[in-house]
């Protein structure tokens, strides 16, 4: 069997000051077996600095990761995110797009808003059974005269176009650009088996995670009801649960780099 070793992510949390582990590779002792795994588990953000959640990911974040491996790792890319910032979300694709290696999407809970235009930088996709998508015109908010606002319709029309470029190359055929436009002014939920209707997607028996909370749904119009009945403390016991599993594997990392360190001095 292969020897996995383990690099850890961190960053500076801006509130603690503290370094925070925010994600890990794993690597295959083997050249052929290598891969590697990316988590995008909350908001698409501009910075760090606009991190809330440990699980936030801006474009900064996804670089340093990149910038660890030799460009032909296969990576598993595991999507569970309400969505975030349109800019950031479109520089993430392109980074994850221009990446060579070989990258898989899983979809294991949803892929809201700009996720799922990140979800399509994945050479292939899965969607996990009960999982959703949601596709809408993009927002912001203005302040200031008449020209400030048809300013901020310019960027929102460049906007929408630019998601809608990602969507077009990934549609089944028979759909067209203006059916996903009305799509998105609709704001359109989908399952598996509905989102497979217009895109290329695989649909797979997988349990979706179980809550996935974010700062963005307020802005939703048409939220699922299992989405909008998740209730804050269902999605506070999810992140302990995930923390302690993660603390848990921490502590066996650190057993093992132990034993290694024993063994290398004969003890």
């Amino acid at each position: 069997m292969a020897v996995k070793k383990r690099f850890d992510f961190t960053k500076k949390n801006r509130h603690t000051k503290k370094l925070e582990k925010v994600g890990y590779l794993d690597f295959s002792g083997e050249e052929e077996e290598k891969r590697c795994s990316l988590y995008f588990y909350g908001d698409i953000v501009s910075s760090t600095w606009r991190a809330w959640s440990f699980e936030d990911r801006c474009p900064q974040d996804i670089a340093d990761f990149l910038n660890q491996l030799d460009g032909y790792e296969d990576i598993d890319i595991y999507i569970n995110s309400g969505g975030g910032d349109v800019f950031a979300g479109l520089a993430i694709y392109n980074q994850l797009k221009r990446y060579g290696g070989h990258k898989v999407g899983y979809v294991d809970g949803m892929a809201a808003s700009i996720a799922s235009v990140i979800m399509f930088a994945c050479d292939e996709l899965h969607f996990s059974t009960g999982a959703q998508a949601m596709i809408h015109k993009p927002l912001c908010i203005t302040i200031g005269n008449a020209d400030d606002h048809m300013e901020s319709i310019k960027q929102l029309d460049m906007c929408e176009n630019s998601i809608l470029d990602v969507y077009e190359q990934h549609m089944k055929d028979g759909v067209t650009r203006e059916s996903l436009k009305g799509l998105m002014a609709a704001e359109t939920w989908f399952n598996g088996e509905e989102l497979a209707e217009y895109f290329d997607v695989e649909v797979e028996e997988r349990a979706a995670v179980a809550a996935c909370g974010s700062d963005f749904f307020e802005r939703y119009r048409n939220k699922p009801e299992a989405v909008a009945e998740v209730h804050t403390q269902e999605i506070v016991d999810a992140v302990i649960a995930e923390m302690e599993n993660r603390e848990s594997k921490r502590t066996e990392a650190i057993k093992l780099e132990l034993l290694e360190d024993l063994y290398l001095y004969g003890a």
